[in-house]
Parts: structure tokens; C-alpha cells; sequence
């Protein structure tokens, strides 16, 4: 059983990992009724002549509704990178002022994980779907028109509830149609489509943005990609399935100290992976005098280590080897990035990707240190990571408009030392409560 934990917790490996994780109780209880059916079925084979056909995993048209969703998410996600330092010139803003922006697209994407799951007790999900790409469509046609600042910061503010909308609807798509005891399988499969968007994003950015005007090309592009999928999710998204609340599973939505503890270092990790890999092509242009292209291409790369890492990790790690990759994980990263800073050997500063693997097993922990309570565990994580990035993208802007991002590109490292400093703080109380780590 606890390989199956260890599967089903993998399959939230990208920048809306957490989701799968908030819904991962949920399907404990499922799964084990799965189970119980599933020998049923088979001792009554063995009475009967006939033998059942054998049904698919999971409908593949509800799969392809999902990773639709989540190909087109993280394209929106991944290009607000590049797009930054093309977007400060055209409208003449310095960088705080596109850490802002950024800001504005994590306050609203907090708003939107609040209102997700509520939304969902009256809309089905083919509802929600629809009306998410309709949004898309809008706010993609919409670039075309944003021309000014003050547009700019609205625009900024739609398209981050757009994208965790989309990546959170992208996951529920996927376990509405795939039976409990194949979850991890599908889940990892659908978050590949992820790892391929963002690694071919920045590619496709970098030669679009070589001319500045034309960035609106990198979001109408997908308009009609949207308007496809909508219709595709239309005749063959899933239909409504209502759920009674059990009020005695509700949990308590405040936490322990070891519970917060255990949150803030998740925040801290997401914050060090994004400020990294946001700010990587604004600070090689600025710094090293890179060509968006050249600069977009790092990116990719940094995608791609973390793609490798996660996967490797989700097929090879054992459990007892998790808390020591974890480590080697975030060691070798922080390594990678130091010295790609204080010697500017830039070939390095994609190996900072490495620390892709801490995320899922990090979340495996998570789930069976602490699984009742893991529920809101996951909800603190997902407002705390909106939240905290809101002030910390804003925070990283200001300090390259202050002090040059020579300065400011230190911020993502120093946060990694943070997270190392709170991890060892947690594994010492943890160590001291008297429990018993799992084999």
C-alpha cells in the first residue's frame, strides 16, 4: 500500500503539483473500495462462464481533455519569464514595476484557489472547463490590445487566475475519468505534457520576442488552440458528479506548530524554484548582454534537468531513499547556482534544475507523516505559496531596479539556504515528538 501512496503522490510534479495532493485523501477511501470490488469481481469469475472484458485505465478522451488544459496552462505560465524584460522596454518600466505585474497574477491565482473547490459544489466540470477556456480566449485575443502600463497590471492580474484555474481543473479532468488504483500512472503522464509545454515554451518565445512588438503572438496563438479544446471538451468532457460532504472527515483548518513548520518549508522551495527560473532570462540579458534567444534557451534547459530529475525519481527512488535525495537534491542545486554566479560559468545555471525531485517526495512525506491532517496541510501550502510569491516577485523586481540583478539574482539561492536551514529545524523536531519514520 505504501508503494501506492508513493505513486499516486508523484503524479503532482509541476507548478500545479499541489492540487493532486489536496485531492489525494479523497482517494484513499475509493481506492480501497476499488479494491474490495475488484476481488468480488474476481471470486464471482470463477462461478460464472463468461468473462468480463477488460476496461481501459482511463477514458483517453477525458485524459486528452485534461492535458489540454494543462499544455495551454503552463505555456501561459512558463512565457511570463521571457516576456518581462521585453515588456519593461516597450512600455518604459523599470523592474520593479514588472515584478509587480508577476504580483498581481499570484494575488489573483490565491483568490482563485480559494474559490476553485466551492465553485465546483454547483458547476460540473465540463461547466468549469468551458467557462475557464472561454477566459483563455478572452484574455489571449486581449493581448493584443494591452498597450499601455495601467493595461498591462490588469492584464497581468487575468492571466495568473487563468493559469491556476487551468492547472487545477487540468488534474480533477484526469481523476474524474481514471480508476483510483491507476491514478499515479495517469497522473505522471498527464504532468509530462506539462514538462514538454514548459520546455518548448521558452524555445518558441525566444525567437517570437527577437522582435518586441510581436510578443502578443505568444498568447493570440493560442486562441484558437482554446476555442479547439472547448469544443473537444464539449462533446466529450465528463458530466456532473455531485459529492456529499462526510462532516465527520472535516478537519480543523488551523495548525500545529510542526504542521506550519512543515508548510513554510514547501513555500520556501516553490519560491526559490520560481524566482529562479522567472528572472533567468532578465538577469542574462541584463548582466551578461544575452540575446532573448540565447537567454530563453537557458531556460529551457533549466525545464528540462527538472523534467529528467522528477521522472528518474517517480521511477527509480525508493521510499527509504527520499529524505537523502531530497538533500542531494537541494545541495547540488544551491552548488550549481553559486557557482554559476560567482564565476559566471552560465552552463551551470541550468543545473539548478536538479532540485526538481524535492517537490514530489517532499509531498510523499508530507502525506504519510501526517495524513490527517494532510488535507489542509495542502490548502495552507497552496495559499501560502500564492501569497508569499505575490510579495516575493514584487520584492525581486524592486531589488534589480535598486541595486542590478548582479544583486538581485541572489535572492532565489538565499532562499534555497533558508529552506535547507528550516528543513534540518524540522527533522530535529520531528526526530524529538517520538515518532517512528515508516520502512
Amino acid at each position: 500500500m505504501e508503494y501506492t501512496n508513493i505513486t499516486l503522490i508523484f503524479g503532482a510534479i509541476l507548478c500545479n503539483d499541489a492540487i493532486l495532493t489536496l485531492n489525494y485523501i479523497d482517494c484513499q477511501e475509493t481506492l480501497k473500495t476499488s479494491v474490495n470490488q475488484a476481488l468480488i469481481k474476481r471470486h464471482v469469475s470463477h462461478i460464472g462462464p463468461s468473462t468480463p472484458k477488460k476496461e481501459p485505465s482511463m477514458p483517453w478522451p477525458i485524459f486528452m481533455c485534461g492535458a489540454g488544459l494543462l499544455f495551454i496552462c503552463s505555456w501561459l505560465d512558463t512565457v511570463r519569464g521571457p516576456l518581462l524584460p521585453v515588456v519593461t522596454k516597450l512600455l518604459s518600466l523599470d523592474y520593479s514595476s514588472a515584478g509587480l505585474i508577476i504580483s498581481l497574477g499570484n494575488i489573483s491565482g490565491f483568490v482563485m484557489t480559494w474559490l476553485l473547490m466551492p465553485a465546483l459544489n454547483r458547476w460540473s466540470l465540463k461547466s468549469a472547463g468551458l467557462s475557464v477556456l472561454g477566459y483563455a480566449f478572452i484574455i489571449c485575443v486581449g493581448s493584443t490590445l494591452v498597450d499601455t502600463p495601467s493595461k498591462m497590471y490588469l492584464w497581468g492580474a487575468l492571466i495568473g487566475a487563468c493559469v491556476s484555474t487551468m492547472g487545477s481543473l487540468s488534474n480533477l479532468f484526469v481523476q474524474s475519468g481514471v480508476k483510483p488504483e491507476n491514478l499515479g500512472q495517469s497522473m505522471s503522464a498527464l504532468h509530462s505534457i506539462y514538462g514538454l509545454s514548459s520546455f518548448i515554451a521558452p524555445v518558441v518565445a525566444g525567437r517570437i520576442l527577437s522582435e518586441p512588438s510581436h510578443w502578443p503572438l505568444l498568447f493570440a496563438s493560442l486562441a484558437p488552440a482554446a476555442l479547439a479544446l472547448g469544443v473537444f471538451i464539449y462533446f466529450f468532457g465528463p458530466e456532473a458528479t455531485k459529492k456529499k460532504l462526510d462532516k465527520s472527515h472535516v478537519q480543523p483548518i488551523s495548525l500545529e506548530p510542526i504542521h506550519m513548520l512543515t508548510v513554510i518549508v514547501m513555500i520556501t522551495y516553490v519560491v526559490s524554484e520560481t524566482l529562479t527560473s522567472t528572472w533567468m532570462p532578465s538577469f542574462l540579458m541584463q548582466v551578461y548582454g544575452l540575446n532573448i534567444r540565447d537567454a530563453t534557451w537557458y531556460t529551457s534547459m533549466f525545464f528540462g534537468i527538472m523534467l529528467v530529475t522528477r521522472l528518474a525519481c517517480g521511477i527509480w527512488a525508493k521510499p527509504r531513499w527520499h529524505r537523502l535525495l531530497i538533500w542531494v537534491s537541494l545541495v547540488a542545486s544551491l552548488s550549481a547556482l553559486t557557482t554559476a554566479l560567482l564565476t559566471g560559468w552560465l552552463w551551470l545555471l541550468p543545473f539548478a534544475g536538479i532540485f526538481g525531485p524535492v517537490f514530489p517526495l517532499y509531498s510523499t512525506w508530507v502525506t504519510l507523516r501526517f495524513p490527517e491532517r494532510a488535507r489542509n496541510m495542502t490548502i495552507w501550502m497552496l495559499s501560502g505559496m500564492q501569497g508569499t510569491l505575490s510579495v516575493m516577485q514584487y520584492a525581486m523586481g524592486k531589488l534589480a531596479a535598486v541595486a542590478g540583478f548582479q544583486v538581485a539574482y541572489w535572492l532565489p539561492p538565499s532562499v534555497m539556504v533558508l529552506m535547507l536551514v528550516l528543513l534540518k529545524t524540522l527533522e530535529w523536531k520531528d526526530s524529538n515528538s517520538g515518532h517512528v519514520p515508516s520502512k
